[in-house]
């Protein structure tokens, strides 16, 4: 009993289960445990319940242990419901931590699952899984990660914002992006001054304002943050004089200086070489027309 209990309280800790049986094999582990719990609430309308309608046999995969991969056989409590006015008569016990409604794996290995795809993304996870002995796809994975909650931005203080085009030239969105920790806030709808307004009023933690030169990101700060700081984006800054530098160099062509001749008394190789660096310090038109976003992580 005292092995049994320690079983349990290494694979399964916090979960209030009894090891009945188990079995190791080259191949996996198979435990056999059952729940030890007097009562369960209701998923429905949440009332506990200790009545005994009957026992469901349950096959879950855990994480592995060692190598080998964890198959736990439970036996966990049908319960019949007390409340009359509640749509279920009877329900299937969840074991907290270990189990979960219409789940096949435990709480523990879907952490471990989640956690992979968020370093590795879903295709280096679904192999690096494979070589754990857990069985599972990308597609999985993905859904795993697709059900996590939107994290919450909290205050951001200096906020980044820019277009995002959905259909280029035709539909665009705006993305307010946290400027300290370079991640994306929000997803606006459309790119007036009305939206952008409403949102910073729903933020009141803004103290700065990093935007380009649209009139609608001006306007929206001005009512939606008044007393905020609007300072010029960086990437906007280099645009902007790298166009105006090609607009300057492109007006005087006509004026810049032709590279000198090469002397005639000069070697062959040492008018090769004059060449070479005549054409390497031969002014160029900056030319800078892709649009870059501002470095964020999404």
């Amino acid at each position: 009993m005292d092995e049994a209990v320690r079983v349990a309280d290494l694979l399964f800790p916090g979960a209030d289960v009894e090891v009945e049986r188990l079995v190791l094999t080259d191949a996996e582990v198979c435990v056999a445990v059952r729940s030890r719990a007097a009562a369960a609430a209701c998923p429905e309308c949440g009332e506990r319940s200790s009545r005994v309608h009957c026992h469901d046999e349950q096959c879950l995969t855990d994480r592995p242990v060692a190598g080998p991969r964890v198959r736990i056989e439970l036996r966990a409590q049908r319960l019949v419901c007390e409340n009359t006015s509640c749509t279920h008569r009877t329900f299937t016990e969840q074991i907290p931590g270990l189990t979960r409604r219409h789940a096949r794996r435990t709480q523990s290995l879907t952490t471990l699952l989640t956690d992979m795809t968020l370093f590795l993304s879903a295709r280096p996870g679904a192999r690096l899984s494979k070589r754990m002995s857990i069985t599972t796809c990308k597609d999985t994975l993905l859904r795993l990660i697709r059900t996590l909650p939107d994290p919450q931005p909290g205050p951001v203080p200096v906020l980044g914002v820019d277009e995002f085009a959905l259909r280029r030239r035709r539909t665009y969105a705006t993305i307010p992006i946290n400027m300290t920790t370079h991640r994306l806030v929000d997803v606006l709808a459309d790119r007036t001054a009305e939206t952008f307004a409403t949102w910073l009023r729903g933020h009141p933690g803004v103290r700065v304002i990093c935007r380009g030169r649209a009139g609608s990101f001006r306007d929206g700060a001005c009512a939606g943050a008044p007393r905020a700081r609007q300072a010029a984006d960086i990437w906007h800054l280099r645009h902007n004089l790298a166009e105006a530098v090609e607009r300057i160099a492109g007006r005087h062509r006509a004026q810049l200086c032709e590279p000198l001749a090469a002397p005639v008394d000069t070697p062959p190789a040492a008018a090769a070489a004059q060449r070479e660096l005549d054409i390497h310090e031969r002014p160029r038109p900056l030319v800078s027309r892709t649009h870059e976003m501002p470095h964020c992580q999404f």
